[in-house]
């Protein structure tokens, strides 16, 4: 009887820190706050916030955003609009489009600047924030 409480403990711990209901394949779950010609300001609203992050972030009309970051979108993504929540992997290295990107940038945006790509291969698991 000990020797099932012992292994239905170490079960029961193996099941317990194995769950992530942070993300799903270094998926995070952001909101647009603003885009211009490929520059973009994301919200984290669900999965790991990553380092590199903003914890807090004012604009220039004095709205305060928790979790942001700047990135670049490619135009291509052209079914991303200003205030839609979807998922992004982080990646290392901007991704080369062929589409045609104007050259101007926002005026005011976070300093923290991440690399992403627009994942449809992400599930959602959680909503944290």
């Amino acid at each position: 009887m000990k020797k099932l409480s012992f292994i239905l403990s170490i079960l029961s711990i193996a099941l317990i820190t194995s769950c992530d209901n942070d993300s799903v394949d270094g998926c995070i779950q952001v909101k647009m706050i603003n885009q211009l010609c490929g520059t973009a300001i994301y919200q984290v609203t669900g999965g790991e916030v990553p380092s590199g992050v903003a914890n807090s972030w004012t604009n220039n009309s004095g709205v305060t955003y928790k979790n942001v970051f700047t990135t670049t979108v490619s135009p291509c993504d052209s079914g991303v609009q200003v205030g839609d929540t979807f998922f992004v992997n982080i990646v290392d290295e901007p991704v080369e489009s062929d589409c045609i990107q104007c050259m101007a940038l926002l005026a005011d945006t976070p300093d923290q600047f991440l690399h992403t790509v627009v994942s449809s291969q992400c599930n959602p698991i959680s909503n944290d924030f």
